[in-house]
């Protein structure tokens, strides 16, 4: 078959570093075409560096003029369902960075001109490509958790704000660690105790580590595993987004999760879930069951398989690049599924709502 043409908007670090390495890997499959950047000396760089056709300083003239297959949206958090529309549009399928949307409304949309437009629509939620979680998933599919009727999660940076890029502006991204970091863990327990849907949020959020004097972190400790090429300033005087966020789900089935997300704070680093049923318990990324009984003496003898891309500096979007591939050629159905992910989109945008009033907010009065 001809190779599948990838077009992608935004030149930024996850592009440089994720989205590209992982469609040349598949090489067989894919062909990135261009790379279109509104900084045009960073579009150029990424053609350089990747030995790409072209590149562009205006998205919709690449669009219009490479007619790619697929697109990835890499721009910051605002830009997500403006661009995301735009490729839909000129006729291509769109992996879009996470969080694809923080407003509930804005996720329906963009999934229902997905719909209209008879394309794949794909949010980026690579760490749902774990094999810790993939297993885990499994095994609750086939019960053996029973019902799962609570759930928590704690993503823990002691020092990890994002120096690059414009995550601590929320005219730019939307929201600081909850939206982040966080959307990853709350999109993967939405997805393993089977999707329930959001009831109801109460939640906090406050700058607490972030702008003091002695704030001291880097580029491993905030996210940027292969590096920044480019940094752009961190303007104390611009932050205003959450590094702490705080709170408690209430779903309609009756089930309940609590969260803790941090860019900085003075507790253990983590990225864990904890989630109970009425036939056992389970716990992430350790891997342990908890109960009595032989059941659940066999399953603490399971192992997750190994990582196939465990070398790789962001292995879940290779893990995803795969998954398209297989999904484009009709071989699988799509995993991140439209209703998991407008699902997470009413989990934040209630956090938020809750966070800026001070109260529960329910899911009805976002629908308002």
């Amino acid at each position: 078959m001809e190779k599948i043409k990838v077009c992608i908007i935004s030149a930024g670090m996850i592009t440089n570093k994720a989205h590209i390495p992982a469609y040349l890997n598949r090489s067989d499959f894919y062909k990135v075409s261009a790379v279109s950047d509104l900084n045009f000396d960073a579009a150029k760089e990424t053609k350089e560096r990747f030995s790409l056709e072209n590149c562009y300083r205006d998205a919709e003239e690449m669009l219009e003029k490479e007619k790619p297959d697929l697109v990835s949206v890499c721009v910051p958090n605002r830009f997500h369902k403006e661009y995301t529309l735009l490729a839909l549009s000129k006729g291509a399928h769109v992996i879009c960075e996470k969080p694809l949307a923080y407003r509930y409304k804005d996720a329906i949309e963009m999934y229902d001109a997905a719909k209209k437009a008879g394309k794949h629509l794909v949010a980026c939620q690579s760490m749902r490509f774990l094999p810790e979680r993939l297993t885990a998933k499994r095994l609750i599919d086939e019960g053996a958790l029973g019902e799962v009727y609570y759930g928590e999660f704690s993503r823990i940076r002691q020092r990890g704000v994002p120096f690059w890029g414009k995550f601590h502006i929320k005219e730019e991204s939307g929201g600081g660690a909850f939206l982040d970091i966080g959307v990853h863990m709350i999109d993967s327990l939405l997805w393993l105790m089977g999707n329930p849907k959001v009831k109801s949020v109460s939640g906090t959020a406050a700058t607490r580590l972030a702008l003091s004097d002695d704030y001291e972190g880097g580029e491993k400790e905030s996210g940027a595993l292969g590096g920044v090429d480019k940094v752009r300033e961190l303007k104390k005087e611009e932050f205003n987004v959450e590094d702490f966020a705080s709170g408690s789900v209430a779903f309609c089935n009756g089930a309940r999760a609590n969260f803790k997300v941090a860019w900085a704070a003075n507790l253990p680093e983590a990225s864990s879930f904890t989630l109970a049923g009425d036939k056992a318990g389970l716990s992430l990324p350790d891997f342990k069951f908890y109960g009595r009984g032989d059941a659940v003496d066999k399953l603490n003898s399971l192992m997750p398989n190994a990582q196939k891309y465990e070398n790789e500096t962001f292995p879940g979007h290779f893990y995803l690049a795969d998954h398209m591939a297989n999904v484009l050629s009709g071989k699988e159905e799509i995993m991140i599924k439209p209703e998991e992910t407008i699902n997470t989109a009413a989990l934040i945008d209630c956090f938020y709502k809750s966070a800026e009033l001070g109260k529960e907010v329910s899911l009805d009065e976002i629908k308002e």
